[in-house]
């Protein structure tokens, strides 16, 4: 996907798209994981991305999925379009633990 090409970090599909249940008016997300300096309402300034973004550093991506934050599941489910840090398989991991035992389904 070219979006995930203007990042170095991971980039995970996520949302509906990577769920198979999008449907026409279905916008396309992503979760992008990178060492960002700025705060998070800064982060995306510089990219530009025909897509919603959410935009984690490692640490945060890495305590949603231990607290079961609800874009663990989003992980979980997630399709890994690349993974320059080498964190995605230890989150996908994590994430799976969130999920265990429950249905998720975006409503």
């Amino acid at each position: 996907m070219e979006a995930a090409a203007q990042v170095h970090g991971t980039v995970f599909l996520v949302g509906s798209y990577a769920r198979g249940d999008f449907g026409e008016d279905s916008d396309v997300d992503l979760l992008v994981i990178a060492h960002f300096t700025e705060p998070p309402h800064r982060r995306l300034l510089r990219l530009t991305l025909p897509v919603e973004v959410i935009a984690l550093t490692p640490e945060e991506a890495l305590r949603a999925v231990e607290k079961c934050y609800p874009i663990a599941y989003d992980i979980a489910l997630g399709v890994v379009l690349k993974d320059e840090l080498s964190i995605a398989e230890e989150l996908i991991q994590k994430a799976k633990r969130c999920t265990a035992g429950k249905s998720y389904k975006e409503g």
